[in-house]
């Protein structure tokens, strides 16, 4: 059994935001999403890059690079 590494991306939010629950607010979507973005489809993210750079201090471009990299992590 592959283990999957959700830590960096789960860090990053962590980082950005403090919780889960205060960047699915900051977003305005539920603390499942973003639970779902770290652990099954990190990709759906990129839909709310702008908010997220208006509501946190990254740049689109690290913040994809994070999104990606969650990406091969989970899914090869």
């Amino acid at each position: 059994m592959v283990q999957m590494n959700t830590t960096e991306l789960k860090e990053y939010i962590k980082k950005l935001y403090g919780t889960q629950q205060a960047c699915a607010n900051a977003l305005g979507v539920d603390r499942r999403t973003v639970h779902r973005w770290i652990n099954e489809e990190p990709k759906r993210m990129i839909r709310y890059a702008d908010t997220i750079v208006k509501t946190a201090d990254t740049t689109k471009i690290q913040l994809i690079g994070e999104i990606l990299y969650q990406d091969e992590q989970l899914n090869g």
